[in-house]
This record gives C-alpha cells, sequence and structure tokens, in this order.
C-alpha cells in the first residue's frame, strides 16, 4: 500500500482553513466576554441609579421636613430666640 503523497497547496489550504476557524473561535470568545463585562457594568449601574433615587426622595423628604412652618417655628424660637408679636406691635398697611 502506497501512502498518498499530500501537495503543498492542499496543506496551505486546510492550514488557512484551520486557522481562520481557530480566529473565528477566538473572536467569539472574546465578544462573549465583552458582553458579559458590558452585562456586569449595566447591573452596577443600575444599582447605583436605585441608590441614587432612593437618596433623592430620602433629601427630598427631608427637604419638606426643614421648610415646614413646624420647623422654622422651633428654629427661630430656639436658635434666634424669636417670639410672635404680640397685637399691640404688630404693624399692617391701610389700603
Amino acid at each position: 500500500m502506497r501512502r498518498r503523497r499530500t501537495d503543498p497547496a492542499e496543506i496551505r489550504f486546510w492550514s488557512k482553513i484551520i486557522g481562520a476557524l481557530f480566529i473565528v473561535l477566538l473572536v467569539t470568545v472574546w465578544e462573549h466576554v465583552q458582553a458579559l463585562n458590558v452585562e456586569r457594568q449595566i447591573k452596577m449601574l443600575r444599582a447605583e441609579t436605585d441608590r441614587f433615587a432612593y437618596e433623592n426622595g430620602r433629601m427630598d423628604m427631608q427637604i419638606h421636613q426643614w421648610e415646614s412652618p413646624s420647623h422654622l417655628d422651633v428654629v427661630a424660637r430656639h436658635d434666634f430666640q424669636m417670639i410672635p408679636l404680640d397685637a399691640p406691635h404688630v404693624i399692617g398697611l391701610n389700603p
């Protein structure tokens, strides 16, 4: 039985095919890894967005509490020693 002699052109052809398949495989793996990284970043950004939304709501509530008349009255009385005026000291404009 004689062994078939391989043609150098055939070897180059199959080498190119195998090389191309290897490159396609590498690109596919790289794309998958990049997709996983992007997915992880998206999850982190969504968590950060949720945290910021919660913090914004908490700060809005705190602003409304500080703006409330009852809080302003307490601050005026305790921090600035202000008291409401009695009737004789109230000055108004007559129309």
